[in-house]
């Protein structure tokens, strides 16, 4: 039995946008020409575990293919479907190109007649939905799905068709739609094999590299204990969990020291939803790094939460960057997003003390969040520029579906289209509230950008501290690119 797991593709039609794919927590595009690797790129986890899982547990020829990685277009990517001519393909398909991938896997279906499982967040809230309206799909799959694919290709390979009692499968029966609910899985990450990287090639993926390349993206944990109301992962594919599941450190380290080794691997990326709520698990690894003298320089997705003891700790281990959420400087909306526990004075003094260690600070920020008038979003952009954090993230709210965000904007009509191509947060607002619409939050996300960047181009001409680790770090044409898009529009 031949599975193959899949990416979507980057390109569409007409489309001058670079789709992200499975792997990013949210929807979004870049207006970049194929070819040019010189951008954000994430490493698509559930895949690459569920992959491996195929390979090292099932006697399945399993093959994993990111076609967004591999910049390839929706004819390419019919094609290449098709050479291989699978028995069963698993795709994650996000909310902004849903409506694009579907007419492709038609023709898939028609041309190869191959089984065609969906998997993700938005496929997670739109199963019926989508099982209804699309009769070439013939599974879809809820929540955390590694396993599920698991056990519907282990059934398969047994050429048996009885899947009325595997969790987290959707499915038609005597032309019926049937939906048996997902169990939260709660498996340890630590008894999975590790993310594939062979046919999902490190070097495919682009993520935060102030550290150098080729860099390994890597899972320490599972889950948040945080509720943020926007947050697809969480509120979707996690199903409100509050479990937050950890890798033991030394499993980490070992990970780290089998990449450095097979992939020449130069630093690694900690891609948690947080890397930071268990604090001295955090300095349990920072201890173990020490002790095996880890050469290798990293970075993670943390909070605020971490303070100065914390980073100083981090940089003696060999982290050289941090993400963490900001998103608003209103206080009021941070308590309606389910935010809360992040104070303006924590951000500040965050930033000073990874400075104070060496530690790149990228703060992320959201436009056009509930209730936000254009005063308050005036008045965050202020902040981060004041903040001054060596970069940043502007995206704008995007309410994805089955998150309370999703539900809240439907209930009270603030949605301004249904077409999914434009639930795009990195470009596009779907949003008109009584106090702003999605022309106004559009305008003010291209003002957050440009402003912020002219100031650190100001910044960096008086005092050039980022570009010498921009460019130790093989990163300069990424970081020319990215800010003359910012402040000139997409280019």
């Amino acid at each position: 039995m031949k599975v193959l797991v899949v990416n979507p593709p980057a390109y569409f039609g007409n489309h001058l946008r670079h789709f992200i794919q499975g792997g990013s927590r949210w929807s979004f595009s870049i207006f970049v020409p194929p070819r040019i690797k010189e951008h954000y790129l994430p490493y698509p986890f559930n895949l690459g575990y569920t992959l491996s899982l195929l390979k090292t547990t099932t006697d399945a020829e399993a093959k994993g293919i990111d076609a967004c990685a591999l910049d390839m277009d929706d004819k390419e990517f019919v094609k290449e479907i098709k050479s291989h001519n699978p028995d069963m393909i698993v795709l994650d398909v996000p909310t902004i190109t849903f409506p694009l991938v579907m007419p492709l896997l038609k023709e898939i279906k028609q041309d190869v007649g191959c089984e065609i499982v969906l998997v993700g967040g938005h496929v997670t809230a739109l199963s019926s939905d989508i099982m209804k309206q699309y009769e070439f799909i013939d599974y879809c799959l809820l929540a955390e799905y590694e396993h599920t694919v698991k056990e519907l290709v282990v059934r398969k390979l047994k050429s048996n068709d009885n899947v009325d009692d595997i969790k987290g499968l959707v499915y038609r029966s005597n032309d019926e739609i049937k939906t048996n609910h997902a169990s939260l899985q709660t498996f340890n990450l630590d008894d999975m094999p590790y993310p594939d990287r062979d046919d999902f090639s490190i070097r495919a993926y682009h993520d935060f590299e102030t550290a150098g390349r080729p860099q390994v993206q890597m899972l320490t944990s599972l889950g948040c204990p945080y509720k943020c109301s926007f947050c697809m992962p969480v509120r979707v594919m996690y199903q409100d969990s509050p479990t937050y599941r950890r890798r033991q450190p030394e499993k980490i380290v070992d990970e780290m020291e089998y990449t450095k080794e097979k992939y020449h691997a130069k630093s690694a990326y900690f891609d948690d939803d947080t890397f930071s709520v268990d604090k001295h698990r955090v300095a349990e690894l920072c201890n173990i790094v020490i002790k095996r003298k880890l050469d290798m320089p990293w970075t993670a997705m943390g909070d605020v939460t971490l303070k100065r003891d914390n980073l100083k700790l981090l940089s003696q281990a060999g982290c050289v960057g941090v993400k963490f959420g900001v998103e608003t400087s209103s206080i009021h909306t941070l308590d309606i997003i389910r935010k809360n526990f992040v104070k303006m004075e924590m951000v500040k003094d965050f930033v000073k003390s990874c400075e104070e260690f060496g530690i790149w600070s990228h703060a992320t920020f959201i436009i056009g969040l509930p209730n936000e008038k254009r005063e308050d979003t005036l008045k965050t952009i202020e902040f981060a520029k004041e903040l001054n954090p060596d970069s940043v993230q502007f995206s704008i709210a995007t309410p994805f579906p089955g998150t309370p965000f999703y539900e809240e904007a439907k209930v009270k009509g603030w949605l301004d289209t249904d077409d999914f191509t434009r639930y795009d947060g990195g470009n596009y607002s779907v949003l008109n509230y009584p106090t702003m619409d999605h022309k106004e939050i559009e305008s003010l996300h291209r003002k957050a950008l440009r402003e912020w960047y002219l100031k650190a181009i100001v910044n960096e001409i008086k005092h050039p501290k980022r570009i010498h680790r921009i460019i130790k770090s093989k990163s300069i044409q990424y970081a020319t690119r990215k800010t003359l898009s910012h402040i000139f529009g997409a280019m």
